[in-house]
């Protein structure tokens, strides 16, 4: 038996709003319909459909008479509903044109936000088996805390595999990158990805040429992407090409090509080679080592598996499988696909994610907007109720009932309401492309032809028109007849208080969105201009890649014979990155339950890096060539470690690392290798040339084009199979950065946008305070009053509304902004300042709003408004 029912919400509206007569019929129908529409789209599908319905159907043809209305021709009510809507657009145009325009950016920034925040929420949501999928992740214990990272080992995998039941199936992927050659094509690719031969049964990526399920099956097999495919091979057929790998160090085979993985993916690759190939030409450790985390482990569960349980099932699999990991140093966790975009920021992360902070905030940003907006509408209309008081009791002596009146008014706020969203829906579809590039999204015009885009927009319709357009209806509609029609005046003490409240909430909002912008900019400009304990100007990167490691003197030799060269020095990864390369360890007066757990950060440099970064150290002397033993048997350690260690005076003392044992010969002061994101950690320095995979190059600046060339000139000579390529260690750091500086720029743009509405309602009703007090205004000016002292008398309400609202958007925008600040490691002071500049930048912005109406009211003859008198 189908026990799905329809929603009970809009199943009610309908027995409301319907006519009796046709009641009974259509509702059948409705009924009949949703049990159709179950089978065929199921429960969630059959419930849209029926909202939708519904809401076709609330149509003025097929609604009952309500109480206080009489039987009329409903086709020549609206239509003469419409006749008054225009013309009362065409008499009174200015506050028309606020209000529209008003409602119009009001709307527009809110279908763009989301826009924004629909792409954001669905990555990952378009593969067939998502509630199933998971990314198997670990966490490593590190000064007392757990320290997460997205990758784990191709044995810890394995393992996985071996030990866990409801693991249906296993996929892991391993980034590479290398030069692949076809034809007279040589081009460096860097989105490759070593995968599974299952990937395809994990995740939903379509194939357009090939098979899929064979396509990763055996060594030298690859899948590309479509535009990778034309980028080769242009019109042929991809599929049996063979591409030179590693200067023809192996080959690949296109088995098949593959539509280019969705902006909405958290990963994108446009080779995936077969894990056979890679156990051909990898290194047996990688293969073998716990400690190796080289891969991404995502798993799809057994339907009816509950992760939780696998979950709780961990530690008993670590201590059991994990060699010299256990359960207090280690841990693995399941995260589910759809969530890892914003929610995940561990370390090694594929490509950087969002931020559901970031969502929550846009929300409520969006929410504020057309809050502004709605109260812009209310404020204008019933301050514009002093021009329609008559109209109001004309209609009433001719036998209007109060229904007819706000049936009137509704009508005139829907259809403003409509007018604009109709306005809104085309500068969105104008607006998207410049968005897309500002916001760094590639979101398709398509997206708003979607039946959700356009559902969300019928129920703003509604919602909006009744929320701007309910309380105006009913104060309007309230008017007694013989008092607006002998003084043409409204009754309006209450709704000249409730006016103001709105006003004040108006400005409470700006002051607010000013306010947390200022912070937002100041945080992001202390995370650009902090001091990270070196300098890092003119500091060039240049990976080594395939250099002989025996020829780093000759190389560093060569690079110092230009005068534009100051210094060279090599590390065993960039700088900024993550230090993903940690061990336990032993030290000389350290109790052996105190190591327990406890790890290093492991950075590997020459004699000449710290220097070259100009770090500062603290006690002992740096790495030296003139020590060879440095080599082998010395450390240099950071503030942190020699903390963790408990070692006051740390040069001399020993420490086991890997099976060797260091001296410490010096200790550096703390600096920044990673970003501020991220607490400085713990840090050996050790010297290992085998591992050095980076020159850090210091230059003078006079001529950077000429000694970027002298880079690349040397660089060929010792590398004759790779690209040159640098960087800046100044710009990378910077870049670190990059999501902060997006999301600040499009926060900036968003509060921008609401002050302009807030700016065009303050502007409406300025105007219509002049008018309001036009003939007071005459006889001031009659009694010597000057354009000052009315522009004053104008202006200073509004003033005094201000200073209210910045006294109640201090404290609120304070805890909510504290919260989001609380989240950085390394963060700025909030302080008075930006509460104070928001004040001052509402007064400005407030006065240059008010002042120019103002003084236009001001220099009016008082003889023109005082001659009805």
């Amino acid at each position: 038996m189908n026990n799905h029912t329809p929603p009970s919400l809009f199943l009610r509206f309908f027995r409301w709003f319907c006519h009796p007569d046709y009641r009974e019929d259509i509702e059948g129908d409705l009924l009949e319909r949703f049990e159709g529409k179950v089978k065929e789209r199921g429960a969630k599908g059959a419930r849209w459909f029926f909202a939708i319905q519904v809401m076709k159907l609330s149509r003025p043809s097929l609604m009952k008479n309500f109480i206080g209305q009489t039987q009329i021709n409903n086709y020549a009510m609206f239509r003469n509903y419409l006749k008054i809507a225009v013309r009362v657009f065409r008499k009174e145009k200015s506050y028309s044109l606020i209000n529209t325009f008003g409602l119009v950016l009001g709307f527009v920034c809110c279908l763009m936000i989301y826009l924004f925040i629909s792409d954001e929420l669905s990555y990952d949501k378009f593969h067939a088996d998502g509630d199933r999928i998971y990314r198997v992740a670990s966490a490593y214990m590190r000064e007392g805390r757990w320290e997460p990272y997205a990758s784990n080992s191709w044995r810890t995998a394995e393992l996985i595999e071996a030990n866990f039941g409801e693991v249906e199936e296993l996929v892991r992927i391993m980034t590479s990158e290398d030069i692949v050659e076809y034809g007279e094509k040589r081009i460096y690719e860097e989105k490759m990805a070593v995968v599974d031969e299952n990937f395809f049964d994990v995740f939903s990526f379509p194939v357009v040429a090939g098979n899929k399920t064979s396509a990763l099956q055996g060594a030298n097999k690859v899948v590309i992407s479509q535009t990778t495919a034309h980028r080769y091979f242009g019109n042929e057929e991809a599929v049996g090409k063979v591409f030179e790998v590693d200067d023809r160090a192996y080959q690949l085979q296109v088995s098949a090509v593959m539509e280019d993985m969705p902006s909405n993916s958290h990963f994108h690759f446009d080779f995936l080679v077969s894990a056979e190939t890679a156990k051909q030409i990898a290194p047996a450790q990688l293969f073998t080592n716990i400690g190796w985390d080289s891969q991404r482990v995502y798993v799809k569960l057994a339907e009816g598996s509950d992760p939780q349980v696998m979950e709780s099932r961990f530690p008993q699999f670590i201590d059991a499988n994990l060699g010299f990991f256990n359960k207090e140093n280690f841990k693995l966790f399941l995260q589910p696909l759809p969530d890892i975009h914003l929610t995940s920021n561990l370390g090694l992360e594929l490509e950087d994610n969002g931020n559901m902070t970031h969502i929550y905030i846009f929300s409520v940003v969006a929410i504020f907007i057309l809050l502004i907006a709605c109260v812009n509408y209310m404020n204008l209309t019933t301050a514009r109720s002093l021009r329609r008081a008559r109209e109001v009791g004309m209609r009433k002596v001719l036998g209007a009932r109060r229904g007819n009146l706000i049936s009137q008014f509704l009508f005139e706020s829907f259809t403003m309401t409509l007018l604009a969203l109709l306005l809104a829906y085309g500068f969105a579809h104008l607006l998207l492309s410049p968005f897309n590039e500002f916001a760094g999204k590639e979101i398709s015009r398509n997206v708003l032809l979607e039946g959700r885009v356009l559902f969300t927009l019928f129920i703003s319709f509604l919602f909006i028109g009744l929320l701007a357009g309910a309380y105006p209806s009913f104060v309007l509609s309230a008017f007694r007849p013989i008092n607006t029609i002998k003084s043409g005046r409204s009754a309006g003490g209450r709704s000249h208080l409730l006016r103001r409240g709105l006003v004040v909430v108006q400005f409470v909002i700006s002051i607010g969105l000013i306010a947390a912008t200022a912070v937002v900019f100041k945080q992001l400009k202390f995370m650009q201009n902090k001091e990270l304990g070196i300098n890092e100007d003119l500091v060039v990167t240049v990976r080594l890649q395939t250099m002989d490691r025996s020829q780093l003197g000759a190389y560093k030799n060569e690079l110092l014979s230009d005068a534009s060269v100051k210094g060279v020095g090599y590390a065993n990864m960039k700088m900024p990155g993550w230090i993903s390369n940690s061990a336990p360890y032993k030290a000389q007066d350290a109790e052996a339950d105190e190591e327990e757990g406890k790890t290093m950060k492991i950075i590997r440099v020459d004699a000449d890096f710290l220097d070259l970064v100009e770090a500062e150290m603290v006690e002992g002397r740096e790495f030296s060539k003139d020590f060879p033993s440095d080599v082998t048997s010395s450390v240099v350690l950071n503030e942190a470690a020699a903390v963790q260690l408990g070692w006051g005076d740390p040069v001399g003392k020993w420490i086991e690392v890997n099976g060797n044992r260091y001296t410490c010969i010096g200790l550096v002061k703390d600096f920044h290798f990673e970003s501020l994101h991220r607490k400085i950690p713990p840090t050996i320095f050790l010297m290992s040339p085998v591992y050095y995979a980076w020159s850090y190059v210091k230059i003078d600046g006079n001529n950077i084009p000429s000694t970027l060339a002298h880079l690349e000139n040397v660089y060929g000579k010792f590398v004759t199979n790779r690209e040159f390529s640098y960087s800046f260690v100044e710009d990378d750091i910077q870049q670190q950065y990059e999501g902060e500086a997006k999301f600040t720029q499009i926060f900036e743009m968003f509060t921008l946008l609401a002050i302009v509405i807030a700016g065009l309602g303050t502007f409406g009703l300025i105007s219509f305070t002049a008018e309001r007090k036009s003939k007071e205004i005459g006889i001031r000016k009659v009694l010597g009053a000057s354009i000052g002292n009315v522009t004053f008398l104008l202006t200073k309400e509004f003033i005094i509304l201000l200073l209210i609202a910045s006294f109640i958007a201090w404290p609120v925008t304070y805890y909510f902004i504290s919260g989001w600040i609380d989240g950085f490691i390394y963060r700025t002071s909030i302080g008075a300042g930006p509460f104070a500049l928001a004040t001052v930048l509402a007064i400005v912005i407030a006065m240059l709003t008010t002042i120019f109406r103002s003084m236009k009211a001001a220099m009016v003859n008082p003889v023109e408004s005082l001659r009805d008198e």
